[in-house]
């Protein structure tokens, strides 16, 4: 017979025309319905097939052979390409159906359109299957359907499972049938399956959804491919496996139940013993045979036996399952029995069943006793959990068994079957976990019974800390004996103080002991700096520094000089020194140090002095209170702070307190006055007026004199810090009697070569003034007590980690009150509110103004154009980086606010400040008052003295570049017809003493609150 016919594309002339790679591609295009018959002759057919892109397919038969063509560039090589074989088959299938005559098919599929609207919505009858595939290694399931319309018309119902069971037989012997099953390409309806629940449907369906699926075949991408298994088992769904080309050729059971795996041991005839796995369900007993079982997935383990596809129990090692599901039949000769029992049988029998005539079981039941075992490993600790059962031990395991199997000797076939109990061991394991007992889970690789220490719990930490409250709990400690970079002493120190008095100091020999090993010195001085709390001593043991001692012993390491046997202690310490000794274990002291601190127990308050005949004013009380104090500190030689608020008379109470000491007992040295320049005149008035009789020397300018011989001959020396900084070398070859610095807050900054250079200079007393002893910060506070009593405070360093980071960062109060109490002695402060009730209470006033649009619009720019320019910068170097471009933004914005021609010269607009400041000043002058006015910025000052001029308002004027400073005070003090004083805030808020004004304002805030109070 000639032309087409189906037989010319059996499966079999198509693999063989293909080869199997392009066969399967092939099938795989056919069964995803991407081919479409254009025309059909009796011997020729034109096809599309469609994967990248649509090809042409040709055949033809020509004498009984067939002639193909492709236009892929494969198929035009006269390869066999993949759209052929897809071509090939879906002609198969349609010859089969309608023969070589094009015109059934487009009559059939006429007359089925004519069908009405209700027959064509009625989804045609079908059953469902489902096909278990591998495809290079990897397993998938695809649900399968067939049409009603190609079933046998009789001898089968759906509903007759034996019916079913010999359809399914008919699959499997009937290869041309089962091609039919089709992978659907839409969600199934429940309706038209004739074999399966609507819940087997919902199952097809969640395949169909999946991202994995491909229509014909799914691997599980978003659910695993084991879930499916164990929904089908459970729906009773009917389950095939086979290639792709045959996806029911073989028909499975799917058991509901897990399988466990057994092994049986037996006697092979005195030549050895051999090991046989069996696979155990409720159902069935399946012995297994080499190559007839496949693994589908892991975790849970899937198996594919012969017919049956079943769950492996979950409690066998995976491992274990892949050594007998490859090699189900194991036998070991008789020399290797030995070797057998030593090693293999108690792991095998601990994960699986194992039974023969040469097995014994003996059962130990007991509770159980917690136990640790410490040991090393790589300089770390390590803690291993175990549990007593009776004679026996077992390390911990998780997730802990209800059985752990023991041989009961080295050479026994007899087991023990202990029985644990889990609940009380995972109990203990999370009493061992938890943050009490320092220790963490260790996990892998360590082994499942060792634990670590925790991130922030050293060895000997958890040795002297942690192991007591674990004896507490019960549980027995082992191998601490054997450990050899952790060893500990237990033993509480004791500590041994003597002290030595020097000229100003006191020397105190440290001993430190831990039982009978003596501790170093320094290694407690370290421990005791970096708060640690463990030691190394002599014999290499570690001790542990009590809690207590690092309050109680750190500042006397910290604030004292070390020396090789303990430390230097500044007299300033002393009530310090005394508290330690009194805590001390043993103590011994000199008769010095005694008569010292008995000077200091029987102080009973400061003693009243009497003024010096030639002072030529009159002290108020508190100012006689300063004067007195003063006398206090030159008696014990304390250095001092007086920081009085300005304008509380400071000046005057220095001068009568120097008047005094000469009077009294006249020293034979100068006394150096360092003070900021612009206070030099303001010195020179007031030791006139109030002490004429002290010999004042003027040491600055360029003709000042290099050598410092002729000091003797004067009372008081007065310079400046720029002179000192200048004629440092010189001045600190003379031994002045005092060193007094006014406005101290000149050396704030330690690291300052000001700050440095007074520190370098001689004298028997200093005293510092100032009106704001701290402004930004306590480094400030150390900076004036290193010149002034050196060492009480300790070391920068020292300082900084004991207070300035504490105070500052922390806010810790504790510390802050500290700190508090140990300069308290040496400062003495006063505020105006406190000393001076008569005054009239100051009151306070802010003063609003809105922009006009001129200036808001200049404003709003500026703050856009910087929040623009921070937010990138900050995204692209951090905050760190912009610090200084937000500080100039903020900067832009204030001088903005107060005025815009301080960033537009150009500006042509008005000033809302600048009209309300003007309008009150005017309203001041005429009501005959004076005022003070202060600005940060000077050209802000500037453009108010514009204004002052325009309407002949007279006012005086300093700042930073101003010549003849006194001068303008003394005007503005004593002509009552200058109103206003324009002061630049930086340049005039120290050491200027006004008091004509009765009103203080100020155009803007100044950065730092404590200097705007002074100027105030």
């Amino acid at each position: 017979m000639s032309g087409l016919t189906s037989e010319l594309f059996s499966e079999q002339n198509l693999r063989q025309k293909a080869g199997n790679a392009s066969f399967s591609k092939g099938m795989q295009y056919y069964w995803q319905r991407n081919v479409e018959l254009v025309t059909l002759e009796e011997d020729h057919a034109h096809i599309h097939v469609t994967g990248g892109q649509q090809y042409c397919v040709d055949f033809e038969e020509i004498d009984g052979e067939l002639y193909y063509e492709c236009t892929c560039p494969f198929g035009q090589n006269e390869n066999f390409c993949k759209h052929l074989v897809a071509a090939g088959l879906y002609l198969r299938d349609y010859l089969r159906a309608h023969g070589a005559s094009m015109w059934k098919g487009i009559l059939d599929n006429a007359l089925r359109s004519a069908e009405t609207p209700a027959a064509r919505a009625r989804p045609a009858p079908y059953l469902l299957f489902f096909s278990l595939q591998a495809n290079y290694g990897v397993w998938g399931l695809t649900p399968l359907t067939l049409a009603s319309n190609i079933l046998p018309e009789s001898g089968w119902t759906p509903e007759d499972p034996q019916a079913v069971a010999a359809l399914l037989e008919i699959f499997e012997h009937n290869p041309w049938m089962a091609e039919k099953a089709k992978a659907p390409r839409q969600a199934l309806d429940p309706a038209a399956c004739l074999n399966g629940t609507p819940d087997l449907v919902a199952i097809a369906n969640l395949i169909l959804r999946s991202e994995g699926y491909n229509v014909g075949y799914y691997y599980s991408y978003n659910r695993p491919i084991q879930e499916y298994l164990a929904l089908l088992a459970n729906a009773n769904a009917h389950l095939f496996t086979g290639p792709l080309t045959q996806p029911l050729e073989k028909s499975l059971s799917i058991y509901k139940e897990e399988a466990l795996l057994e092994l049986e041991m037996t006697d092979e005839n005195g030549e050895g013993v051999a090991l046989q796995a069996t696979l155990r369900t409720v159902q069935a007993t399946i012995p297994l045979q080499k190559g007839q079982t496949h693994i589908i997935t892991r975790n849970p383990t899937w198996l594919l036996t012969d017919h049956a596809v079943l769950k492996l129990s979950e409690t066998i090692p995976a491992d274990i399952a892949n050594a007998f599901l490859n090699t189900p039949r194991l036998q070991i000769p008789k020399r290797g029995e030995n070797d057998f029992l030593d090693k293999y049988l108690l792991p095998l029998a601990n994960v699986l069943p194992v039974t023969g005539a040469q097995i014994h079981w003996e059962e130990i039941t007991a509770e159980p006793v917690k136990r640790l075992y410490l040991g090393e490993k790589d300089n770390e600790l390590l803690v291993q959990l175990r549990f007593g059962y009776g004679e026996y031990e077992v390390g911990y395991q998780k997730p802990a068994p209800a059985i752990s199997v023991q041989r009961k000797s080295d050479d026994s076939w007899t087991l023990l079957r202990i029985h644990r109990t889990p609940v009380r061991e995972d109990e203990i394991f999370s009493s061992v976990s938890s943050a009490r007992s320092g220790l963490k889970y260790g996990s892998y690789p360590h082994p499942s019974d060792t634990f670590l220490l925790r991130a922030k719990v050293t060895p000997i930490d958890f040795l002297l800390s942690k192991i007591p409250l674990l004896v507490a709990d019960g549980f027995e400690i082992y191998g601490e004996d054997t450990l050899k970079s952790a060893r500990v002493n237990r033993n509480r120190p004791t500590i041994s103080l003597n002290v030595t008095s020097g000229i100003d100091w006191f020397d105190v020999m440290t001993v430190i002991k831990f039982g009978e090993v003596d501790a170093s010195l320094q290694e407690v001085r370290r421990a005791l700096r970096k708060k640690e709390r463990f030691i190394k001593l002599a014999d290499g043991t570690i001790g542990e520094i009590p809690e207590e001692w690092l309050q109680k012993y750190r500042h006397l390491f910290g604030l004292g000089e070390q020396t090789d046997d303990g430390v230097r202690l500044s007299d300033h310490h002393l009530t310090l020194l005394d508290q330690l000794l009194e805590e001390a274990d043993r103590t011994t002291a000199d008769e010095q140090y005694r008569q010292r601190l008995q000077r200091l127990t029987q102080f009973s308050g400061i003693a009243p002095q009497t003024l010096p005949a030639h002072f030529t004013g009159e002290l108020r009380p508190y100012q006689k209170a300063g004067f007195d104090w003063l006398h206090f500190l030159h008696d014990y030689k304390f250095g001092g702070c007086l920081a009085d608020d300005m304008g509380l008379g400071k000046t005057v109470q220095v001068l009568a307190f120097l008047q005094s000491l000469r009077e009294n007992n006249a020293p034979q040295k100068a006394n150096l006055i360092v003070v900021p320049r612009s206070l030099l005149v303001n010195w020179e008035r007031e030791a006139a007026r109030f002490t004429p009789g002290l010999r004042v020397h003027h040491h600055f300018g360029i003709a000042r004199e290099k050598e410092t011989p002729g000091f003797d001959e004067y009372d008081l020396v007065l310079t400046t810090y720029g002179t000192l900084l200048r004629d440092v070398q010189t001045l600190r070859m003379y031994k002045f009697h005092y060193v007094i610095l006014d406005e101290s807050q000149a050396i704030k900054n330690p690291a300052a070569q000001t700050s440095k250079a007074v520190r370098l200079l001689n004298s028997e007393h200093r005293l510092v003034m100032t009106g704001t002893p701290v402004e930004n910060n306590t480094f400030e506070l150390w900076s004036q007590f290193a010149f002034l009593n050196p060492g009480l405070l300790g070391n920068l360093e020292y300082f900084k980690e004991e207070f300035s980071g504490p105070i500052e960062r922390k806010k810790d109060n504790e510390t802050a009150n500290f700190l508090k109490k140990m300069v308290f002695p040496f400062i003495l402060r006063r505020t105006k509110d406190q000393v001076a009730p008569e005054l009239p209470p100051r009151t306070e006033r802010i003063l609003y103004a809105d922009m006009d649009p001129a200036q808001q619009k200049l404003y709003n720019k500026t703050r856009d154009y910087y929040r623009s320019l921070l937010m990138g910068l900050i995204e692209e170097e951090g905050m760190n980086n912009a610090r200084m471009k937000v500080l100039e933004g903020l900067l832009r914005l204030r001088q903005i606010s107060n005025h815009p021609k301080l960033v537009d010269a150009e500006f042509r607009g008005e000033s809302a400040k600048m009209e309300l400041l003007i309008e009150h000043l005017e309203t001041l002058e005429a009501e005959g008052h004076k005022a003070l006015i202060f600005s940060q910025f000077v050209e802000m000052l500037k453009l108010v003295r514009v204004e002052l001029d325009k309407r002949k308002i007279k006012y005086n004027y300093l700042d930073g570049r101003t010549r003849k400073r006194q001068e303008q005070v003394d005007e503005f003090q004593t002509d009552a017809s200058i109103p206003f004083f324009l002061i630049s805030l930086k340049a005039g808020g120290v050491g200027l003493n006004l008091t004509a004004a009765d009103y203080v304002i100020h155009i803007d805030p100044w950065w730092n609150p404590a200097v705007e109070m002074q100027a105030t």
